[in-house]
């Protein structure tokens, strides 16, 4: 099979997921969607270090950064849509302390690895927990900046834009603090590379892709569900740029 085609199929199976965990919120809550955001990540990293194939003529990406970590961006919008500010920034936080956690663990486990020898599969370990830490946290601190794009964005347009097509506003914010993400996660780890520009351009193609499928299975999810309406809407431009900001919570529900 090609890798454009397992690309695809990876990608429309967990656009899938992300939605019927979401769809059976009723029964399980969003407990379900929490565990594959925290499973994900350590997934990613492993895919974003060593997987990587050609979809297109020179076009090389990995399914980590271009799959995996595109549907984190695209579950926090639907949780921010659906859920509120409120039980998103718990989450959001909740992630990055993970991703903190499992940079310390994996340090400490290398150390633990290399301490004697009664460890077994020493090499297969210590290549797979043996990533770039500071880069790692480096690309921590940088999905926390992504969170705030999609939510930012996304409120700006219900209050600036609110007669663009429901479309556009499930793409657009994810699209945009996509590219925000590969323009300085690649400009900063990977600027001396004499193929940088290239790894770029394959990077921001491969996630404007994936999240054109994302965007648009979560749109049809969401339309014909009749859950298109977010649940906050901002009625000023300080409730957009306080999303952080949890003293603004009460008062934007109190306006719904």
């Amino acid at each position: 099979m090609s890798a454009i085609s397992l690309f695809l199929i990876e990608t429309a199976l967990i656009a899938i997921s992300i939605i019927i965990l979401h769809r059976f919120k009723s029964l399980f809550g969003n407990g379900l969607l929490y565990i594959y955001l925290g499973t994900v990540q350590f997934y990613q990293t492993i895919l974003s270090t060593s997987v990587y194939n050609e979809i297109m003529p020179n076009i090389v990406v990995s399914p980590g950064s271009a799959i995996l970590f595109t549907s984190t961006l695209c579950c926090i919008l639907v949780l921010f849509h659906s859920e509120g500010i409120k039980k998103t920034r718990k989450v959001i936080f909740g992630i990055i302390f993970c991703n903190i956690l499992l940079s310390v663990l994996s340090a400490i486990t290398i150390n633990q690895i290399n301490s004697d020898n009664h460890s077994i599969h020493k090499e297969y370990l210590q290549e797979i927990l043996n990533f770039d830490v500071p880069m790692f946290l480096i690309g921590s601190i940088v999905l926390f900046l992504d969170f705030f794009i999609i939510i930012l964005i996304y409120q700006f347009i219900n209050l600036s834009f609110n007669r663009l097509p429901f479309f556009f506003k499930l793409l657009l914010p994810v699209s945009i603090s996509a590219l925000f993400d590969s323009v300085f996660y690649y400009s900063t780890i990977f600027i001396d590379l004499d193929n940088g520009a290239d790894l770029l351009f394959s990077n921001i193609l491969g996630k404007q892709l994936t999240i054109l499928i994302f965007s648009f299975t979560i749109y049809l999810y969401l339309k014909y569900s009749n859950i298109s309406a977010p649940k906050e809407k901002p009625t000023k431009m300080r409730e957009v740029i306080s999303v952080f900001v949890s003293i603004d919570d009460d008062e934007i529900n109190d306006k719904q």
